[in-house]
């Protein structure tokens, strides 16, 4: 007999496969992302790594309900691990503005040692990211999880743009003109990320080979019986 419930091993299957797809995607992010990742044997370990602990994390909870949601909750976090890289790529950051926003993030610690570690924490988030919308709808036939995400992300990036220019602003001694909106996109990015993790999930697709048995305890042993002393 066996649960409806994934494991990790299978998890792990399904997005290797879907990393080798993205790289001949029509989309030019997924596919570069992808092909960054495939290109070097020591970057794709270390994805492998950092992957392979979140998928067991999505498969530890024993329902569909609890797996479905850790791995909302794991989306999320990769939307805020590539929150730093974006806003430099979008907005053309250089130069001491990057020192100045690497030095806000990373403190005292090396400049070029935290652009590369940056980097690879942006490379692995968003391999793993294009992952879990692959594995919501594949597997846990969640079409709106998708788009859920993606506006989620926006709000996001929204707030973390503005927070990374007041950064720059206070750093270069000018005023910012958003900077009163930053509570509000803050809010905003919590009420969907609350209206994100409160849509529920799917059912699971009936892959035999996905699932883990069911586990049985064995009963307790019997209590010892006392010994009779016999009567002298």
């Amino acid at each position: 007999m066996t649960r409806s419930i994934l494991n990790y091993r299978f998890l792990m299957e399904e997005s290797e496969r879907r990393i080798e797809q993205a790289s001949r995607s029509n989309r030019d992010h997924e596919r570069s992302v992808a092909r960054r990742i495939l290109e070097s044997e020591k970057r794709h370990r270390s994805w492998e790594c950092v992957h392979f602990r979140l998928m067991k994390r999505v498969a530890q909870p024993y329902s569909v309900e609890g797996q479905f949601k850790t791995l909302k909750e794991s989306a999320i976090a990769l939307t805020h691990r590539q929150a730093l890289f974006g806003y430099l790529r979008d907005n053309g950051i250089r130069g001491q503005q990057r020192h100045v926003l690497f030095k806000a993030f990373y403190g005292p610690a090396d400049y070029v040692n935290a652009v590369i570690t940056e980097h690879g924490h942006f490379i692995r988030a968003a391999s793993s990211s294009i992952c879990a919308t692959h594995l919501s709808d594949k597997i846990w036939h969640e079409e709106t999880f998708e788009q859920a995400l993606a506006s989620y992300e926006e709000a996001y990036q929204s707030y973390f743009s503005v927070y990374c220019d007041c950064i720059l602003a206070e750093a270069e001694g000018r005023e910012l003109t958003t900077r009163p909106l930053l509570l509000f996109l803050k809010t905003e990015a919590m009420h969907k990320r609350s209206e994100l993790l409160s849509e529920a999930g799917g059912t699971v697709a009936p892959y035999a080979s996905a699932t883990r048995p069911t586990v049985r305890r064995p009963p307790k042993p019997a209590p010892p019986r006392p010994r009779v002393q016999p009567h002298r």
